[in-house]
């Protein structure tokens, strides 16, 4: 592989960690939603520092993609529970994990060649990460009152969205274009998918960078909702 395209492989991978280094150094990991996500950039950056690690030895790496992708999703998934509003909606989601996992077993075990790209568990992951992410920004969406833009679930979803939408074709692309030898080919489609990365994971950092949520919510604790700090706080005259 060329440099250029390896340089900017690199620069993806290493962008996952934003989230965990600015969320850890910022301390504004108390909401159980954004301590998740930080989990699942760890998990992507082990699965990609792995990968490299295995190809720069000169051996296959496809195998580390289908060894972390179902726990990383799993992560993911049980990050987009935290964010619902409603116990529906995180039952929901974790009630889909072991289906998430049993399906995604079914398919990299008795479909997939673990010898190539995946044609079928990788969009599966991709895609079902990608309507889970899609559906909870949805439903957020739509119960806010104040701006979208300062809050932490609009920038992470948005990221999780751009990460798993550009990869749901991803690997059958490649296998298609090393299969008819357009080894030029498949360079660019990596190269753009890591460009597209690091936008990705620099709008999840910007999404952990987020001043903390002022309710109750997911976990987190807000001063504001403490019957203390309501009963001491000045009352505005009208």
């Amino acid at each position: 592989m060329p440099a250029r395209p390896a340089l900017i492989v690199h620069a993806a991978a290493a962008s996952q960690l934003l989230p965990p280094v600015l969320g850890i150094a910022s301390g504004r990991l108390s909401p159980p939603a954004r301590r998740w996500v930080v989990v699942w950039c760890l998990l992507q950056a082990a699965s990609d520092g792995i990968s490299l690690a295995v190809a720069f030895l000169g051996h296959r790496n496809l195998w580390v993609t289908s060894l972390f992708t179902p726990v990383s999703g799993a992560v993911a998934l049980w990050a987009l529970s935290c964010w619902q509003r409603g116990a529906t909606g995180r039952l929901a989601l974790r009630i889909a994990i072991p289906l998430f996992l049993l399906v995604s077993a079914a398919l990299t075990l008795g479909v997939d060649d673990p010898r190539t790209f995946s044609l079928i568990a990788a969009p599966y992951h991709a895609l079902v990460l990608f309507f889970a992410a899609l559906w909870t920004f949805m439903t957020r969406s739509l119960a806010e009152r104040g701006g979208l833009l300062r809050q932490d679930w609009f920038w992470v979803l948005g990221g999780i969205m751009l990460f798993t939408g550009t990869a749901t074709a991803l690997q059958p692309l490649s296998w298609y274009l090393l299969r008819v030898a357009r080894e030029d080919l498949l360079v660019s489609a990596l190269n753009l998918k890591a460009s597209v990365d690091v936008l990705a994971f620099v709008a999840i950092a910007l999404g952990v960078l987020c001043p903390l949520p002022p309710t109750h919510f997911g976990g987190a604790f807000s001063p504001q909702s403490s019957p203390l700090a309501s009963s001491s706080a000045p009352s505005a005259s009208p």
